[in-house]
């Protein structure tokens, strides 16, 4: 369990860093490996594709992105810790040449147009105080019919999280408008629902959302 204070902690999960980053970095892994597993199962990766991940942290869930034959996986984050434990992690899984990290942020990609197949991202929402330039900079990425899959806690939920004072909550409906006037289309919604502990140690019942959106 990480102790950190909750104002400590939430900038550590927004960009680990300093001495705490790789023990923030695996809780981090096992706080949200059962929404990132729903996440990456909605957003479906097929053979030849390629896909992007905003906010990876550590990579640790790559592989499975990587599952389909010719898959390709490039993750952006902004933790320079983070990418350097990541690219570790992924050459020594003998993924190298498929996968990699990249510093970098979601309102900046550092990825040429349409050049994406499949994007997601888990738990950035809340370091977004303003959707709409991200959304229209993965838009940007994203090739036509590409999707994204978007998952984040519940604002009610969140609200209850000690770290999350800091945070920028989207309600779903808000998150869902701003996917459409970003050129998307939603296509699909998951509510994911776990009892399990948190960042900070504490279990109780977790409540996401999992939005999918096609490039229009």
């Amino acid at each position: 369990m990480l102790m950190l204070d909750a104002r400590t902690l939430a900038a550590q999960l927004r960009q680990p860093h300093g001495e705490a980053a790789l023990a923030v970095g695996e809780s981090m892994n096992r706080s949200n490996a059962a929404l990132n597993q729903a996440a990456i199962a909605l957003l479906a990766v097929t053979t030849q594709e390629r896909g992007l991940e905003i906010g990876p942290g550590n990579a640790a869930f790559a592989p499975l992105l990587l599952q389909a034959d010719g898959s390709k996986y490039l993750g952006i984050e902004l933790s320079s810790a983070m990418v350097e434990a990541g690219n570790q992690g992924l050459a020594s899984a003998g993924l190298a040449d498929r996968a990699t990290l990249r510093p970098g942020d979601a309102h900046a990609l550092p990825v040429a147009n349409a050049s994406i197949d499949a994007a997601l991202a888990v738990n950035t929402l809340y370091f977004w105080p303003d959707l709409a330039p991200v959304l229209t900079e993965i838009a940007r990425v994203l090739r036509r019919g590409g999707r994204l899959c978007l998952a984040f806690g519940d604002a009610t939920f969140m609200r209850s999280l000690p770290f999350s004072e800091d945070f920028q909550l989207h309600e779903l409906d808000a998150v869902e408008l701003a996917l459409r006037v970003a050129g998307f289309s939603v296509c699909g919604w998951r509510a994911h629902r776990e009892t399990a502990a948190g960042n900070d140690g504490q279990r109780r019942d977790k409540h996401f959302h999992l939005l999918l959106a096609q490039r229009r």
